[in-house]
């Protein structure tokens, strides 16, 4: 037979712990907000890319692999250039736009 856990008082726990120590989870951590004026880095690596083109790190890696989006090359890192990444996009959205519907 199991004893029965001691209730968590603030005075046993470690004040240090998150929550008060009262053993309450952590809120979510949220990143802070982009001021306009920060410079955005020229080179994105991969979790960045799948982020603002909202696929999965997988299908990002096999676009990245297969030469259909830009890449760049330092070392064993492989980095997405940022104005070459919004150029493909714009180049998939404008000859999208112009073979899709027309009234």
């Amino acid at each position: 037979m199991t004893k029965t856990r001691r209730p968590i008082g603030p005075k046993v726990a470690f004040p240090g712990r998150r929550g008060g120590g009262a053993g309450e989870p952590a809120a979510h951590p949220v990143p802070p907000p982009v001021a306009p004026n920060v410079e955005r880095p020229l080179l994105i690596d991969s979790r960045e890319v799948s982020r603002l083109i909202g696929l999965g790190r997988t299908k990002t890696f096999q676009l990245m692999a297969s030469g259909e989006l830009p890449t760049i090359r330092l070392g064993r890192c492989v980095r997405v250039p940022r104005v070459a990444l919004e150029a493909w996009i714009a180049d998939r959205t404008s000859s999208r736009d112009s073979d899709a519907f027309v009234p």
